[in-house]
């Protein structure tokens, strides 16, 4: 799979950390933005984010420090990385439940930061203050929502040809498919034809559709990257074919075989729908999915091996590894699992936890961004938020590559999260997801 930058435009700006460069730093920002096609709001709300950051690193460093800033545009969305060192980084206000306090001169001087993370849709935070930080802010483009136009009558076909959509068939396919099927089997983006077909160009989306002999469109299957080995694929979405078609084995084949031409190593598989045909995927495990009406269902999480796995290394809290030794067996996949534990050693004051919602599964997933000594307590205040807003079901993701990541199992597990799958390479190295046990 290209990186990043061999896929997308990108233009960069090197600076000290001085206010007086704070006008150029904004000037890049914006014009990044707009000419990478972020509307004028889109562009000022990216800006204002690199203004409070800018200003932020400035107060925290010497004004002969250096800051590197790239602007890449992503096809659906805009991505401004800022890489630096600083002497001092808290970046405690990205947390969603943190607040500003008139009486706490500490907090006062994170305004900026809280004010930058609520300007974008994505942050992620990687590195050390020792050795270096990257800080990367994302904002999407905005698209308009599926008009409630009739949906036009597919006219079968006896002969299918499974084949990479040009934009308009695309455009039709997500009308389709939220037309024939319920909404929690498709993917958010559905409801945004423009932005699938942005995705699809961006080359971290794919999809393949079946056409008739006369245009007609049969069906489709759409996936997309989740880690640098592991892509998740939604579907297969037929329409108006006869049961017992061969049409879903053909589009779950055409989706196996681009996938297999690259480095992924398994495919996901989280909203199956009743066409997916049998014995292609294995079972990882299940969560379970409280509905509206206050009914659990056990939800099934498929996987399927495209490639050789020659195994890797994996980090794990003393607490989880029965679990991993137990699912890695049962999935037989072949790890070298190491032990992380903190031994006392110095760790950051406070943590960042990164929410991701899903609307349209009634779920939010919590990921780690930055360690901290109060994670079992900045994640309770987490879940506080989330249960007062009657959000039921609640995850944690964590990333095996990372030591500090596999350590916070002491502060999930205090917070009544437990282990439910692994998703094989679903980040740098396999994913485990967590999920809250609401308690009496």
């Amino acid at each position: 799979m290209l990186s990043m930058k061999e896929r997308h435009p990108h233009v960069f700006l090197n600076v000290f950390l001085s206010p007086n460069y704070l006008r150029l730093v904004t000037t890049f920002s914006e014009e990044s933005a707009k000419t990478f096609g972020l509307s004028e709001v889109e562009a000022l709300k990216l800006t204002l984010a690199s203004e409070e950051i800018f200003i932020y690193l400035c107060r925290a460093s010497r004004a002969e420090d250096a800051i590197a800033i790239e602007a890449t545009n992503g096809g659906y969305y805009v991505q401004v990385k800022f890489l630096f060192k600083v002497q001092t980084f808290n970046p405690r206000a990205f947390n969603l439940t943190s607040t500003i306090s008139p009486e706490d001169t500490a907090s006062l001087d994170e305004m900026g930061l809280l004010l930058a993370s609520r300007q974008v849709d994505r942050f992620s935070i990687a590195g050390n203050s020792q050795e270096g930080l990257e800080l990367v802010l994302i904002k999407e483009k905005s698209y308009p929502a599926l008009e409630g136009s009739k949906t036009p009558e597919i006219k079968e076909s006896k002969n299918y040809t499974i084949k990479i959509p040009d934009p308009e068939s695309l455009k039709l396919f997500c009308r389709m498919a939220i037309a024939h099927y319920p909404g929690n089997l498709c993917p958010p983006a559905f409801s945004f034809p423009g932005k699938v077909v942005d995705m699809i160009l961006s080359e971290e989306y794919g999809a393949s559709v079946a056409m008739g002999d006369q245009g007609q469109l049969g069906g489709g299957i759409f996936w997309h990257w989740v880690g640098k080995k592991t892509v998740e694929s939604f579907g297969p979405y037929v329409f108006n074919h006869p049961a017992g078609s061969k049409l879903a084995t053909r589009l779950v084949d055409s989706c196996i075989e681009k996938i297999a031409k690259t480095d992924a190593i398994g495919l996901i598989h989280r909203y199956s729908t009743p066409d997916m045909p049998s014995g292609y995927l294995e079972q990882l495990g299940s969560i379970d999915v409280m509905q509206p009406d206050g009914k659990i269902n056990p939800w099934p999480i498929y996987y399927r091996q495209l490639n050789e796995d020659l195994g890797c290394q994996v980090w794990a809290h003393p607490d989880l590894e029965v679990f991993l030794q137990g699912e890695y067996r049962r999935l037989f996949l072949a790890r070298e699992i190491h032990l992380a534990r903190n031994e006392g050693e110095q760790r950051p004051s406070h943590s960042v936890f990164a929410p991701q919602f899903d609307k349209v599964h009634g779920q939010i997933t919590l990921k780690a961004i930055w360690d901290g000594m109060d994670a079992a307590e900045n994640l309770a205040q987490h879940v506080k938020v989330f249960r007062a807003e009657n959000l039921q079901n609640i995850f944690f993701e964590i990333d095996l590559a990372s030591a500090w990541q596999a350590a916070l199992t002491s502060a999930l597990l205090e917070n009544r999260f437990q282990p439910r799958l692994i998703l094989p390479y679903a980040g740098e190295a396999d994913v485990v997801v967590f999920q809250y046990q609401k308690g009496g």
